[in-house]
């Protein structure tokens, strides 16, 4: 009877123990608990040394081992960008306009040169994209470190009075902060030893001076792809050749007539994407001059730029009396008569 007895005993002893054990661990686990509903969003721990101060607040014993396995995420480095030492392949028929897909992009360009500073800023100065100018190395450096600026790709010229493109590029690498900045060296150096030592310190690619903007495209459309921002259907037919905005102001704002204008010129000139080549082809002077001086005024109040300036190109062959040079137009005006026909029938469809 005895033993019977101890034995209870120890049955209970037992289930007691596991029972009180499995509440303390219990316990435990809700103490480090670091859920998003128990953990407000200004208060979450912004890096590994934050969640490590917090564990060992809640549970002072708790291993290192434990720490680095529930924050990997801290010790991840930003995607390099793409870097290749191969020249960039041109873009082709690249226009200025072309350039709005990447508006909104912030674009830093390091170069003494005002010349170069010019023909980037006339190229992009219709695309929307934000360009910053500095004018040597240790500018482009006060711009990234002092004033904070943010930007998605930099441009950055090698020869420079007060700090070359050598120095800030080895600088702004120093900076972890800055691993997934694109720097693409902009320069006239077309030796590889030049080319290769920014590549050394950090370059990702380069293009050379005097700018192809066939080149630039290519750049920015290689870097610049997830920064692009969203065309409106306006922005986009406006990069067809028809400035919808434009337009309807010459119509004293109302786009209900500015939409019938539209639909009479598809009536009137619709046809002359045929008719032009044949005239130009049978020498019809009087007839191509009439329709490029009934277009003109027709072309300028309703936005179709591209086209307005082929006109007016042809009509001063006639007015200098270099008739021969009609020619250059044969497949040109059709071309551009096209594409404007489409942009307008787009808009007239979705509008």
């Amino acid at each position: 009877m005895l033993y019977i007895y101890i034995l209870i005993l120890i049955l209970i002893v037992t289930f007691g123990y596991i029972f009180f054990s499995s509440k303390a661990r219990e316990k435990k686990r809700s103490n480090v608990s670091l859920k998003d509903e128990q953990t407000p969003i200004e208060n979450k721990p912004k890096n590994k040394n934050e969640i490590q101060d917090i564990l060992k607040s809640k549970v002072p014993n708790v291993s290192s081992r434990y720490i680095d396995k529930i924050t990997p995420i801290y010790n991840r480095k930003p995607k390099p960008p793409y870097t290749s030492r191969d020249p960039f392949n041109e873009t082709e028929d690249i226009r200025l306009i072309d350039f709005i897909i990447f508006q909104g992009s912030n674009i830093l360009l390091v170069e003494d040169n005002l010349i170069n500073q010019k023909i980037i800023l006339s190229t992009l100065n219709k695309s929307g994209m934000n360009i910053s100018i500095a004018n040597n190395g240790q500018e482009a450096l006060d711009l990234l470190f002092t004033q904070k600026k943010e930007f998605d790709l930099i441009l950055m010229d090698i020869n420079m009075p007060v700090m070359d493109g050598y120095t800030a590029t080895k600088k702004i690498r120093e900076d972890q902060q800055f691993d997934s900045l694109p720097i693409v060296t902009f320069t006239a150096f077309t030796s590889g030893k030049e080319i290769n030592m920014m590549f050394d310190i950090g370059s990702n690619s380069y293009i050379t001076k005097p700018l192809n903007i066939g080149q630039l495209y290519t750049v920015f459309n290689t870097y610049l792809v997830d920064k692009y921002r969203p065309i409106s259907l306006l922005e986009s037919i406006k990069i067809d050749g028809l400035d919808i905005g434009h337009g309807i102001r010459m119509a004293e704002d109302d786009e209900a007539a500015y939409k019938q204008s539209l639909r009479e010129f598809l009536l009137l000139y619709k046809s002359m994407i045929k008719t032009m080549p044949r005239w130009i082809d049978e020498h019809e002077s009087d007839r191509i001059l009439s329709a490029c001086m009934n277009m003109g005024d027709i072309l300028k109040h309703i936005g179709a730029y591209e086209l307005q300036v082929i006109v007016f190109r042809m009509k001063k062959i006639y007015i200098y009396n270099t008739e021969h040079r009609i020619e250059e137009f044969r497949e040109v005006f059709p071309q551009k008569l096209e594409k404007l026909i489409k942009a307008i029938e787009r808009y007239l469809s979705e509008r």
